[in-house]
């Protein structure tokens, strides 16, 4: 299967608010297993996994300008196929407005409202809220810590402000075929997990 260049670096010339289908791929930080296990080619999620399913789905309810393609939750990464169906007007800033919102950090990227960042940014800040305060909760009463799995997670994440790497790799999908053979390399991801690990226990 192609291996697709989903690069973080943003196209140069295309508004990510305009009308199109996106290819995103989202990172655990440490590339911490997170979310669940594969196990038989198939991914169980645990407590945090379904979270990150749940807020997914709340996609739609909170942007009524998009629809969702093809999704998958993976132990240390997240794929999903994203449709932004209208594009939604601007507001025209000042020079000062920009700066203000988009920071006093040379080259720091503004998220323009029902944009592909726009959404990415809220999805990964509701799952990081709701993950920290169970990973706080935990940290406030250690008892509640069951396993070392969790105790891992725990350890890792319990002084961070965020449960992802920086930023996230996206591509532009322009056609059926590529729609097409994206939808299904997501879909075959757990399977691929597998043969992965195998590949490794067999160089081992």
């Amino acid at each position: 299967m192609k291996q697709y260049n989903r690069k973080s670096i943003r196209l140069k010339g295309h508004d990510y608010t305009s009308v199109g289908r996106y290819f995103v791929t989202i990172v655990i930080r440490n590339r911490l297993h997170l979310f669940g296990k594969v196990i038989d080619e198939k991914m169980i999620l645990n407590k945090f996994g379904e979270i990150a399913a749940k807020e997914w789905q709340q996609t739609i309810n909170l942007r009524d300008n998009v629809s969702l393609g093809a999704f998958m939750i993976m132990p240390d990464h997240i794929h999903f196929v994203i449709h932004i169906e209208e594009q939604r007007i601007q507001k025209e800033y000042t020079a000062e407005e920009l700066e203000r919102r988009a920071g006093a950090v040379a080259g720091k990227h503004m998220n323009k409202p029902g944009s592909l960042g726009a959404v990415v940014r809220g999805y990964k800040g509701a799952v990081t809220r709701q993950v920290l305060s169970i990973i706080s909760e935990n940290q406030n009463n250690e008892s509640t810590l069951k396993n070392s799995e969790l105790m891992d997670i725990h350890n890792q994440l319990r002084t961070e402000k965020t449960i992802w790497v920086r930023n996230y790799n996206e591509a532009i999908i322009r056609t059926q075929r590529h729609y097409d053979n994206v939808t299904r390399y997501i879909n075959d991801n757990p399977k691929k997990w597998d043969e992965n690990l195998k590949q490794k226990l067999d160089l081992d």
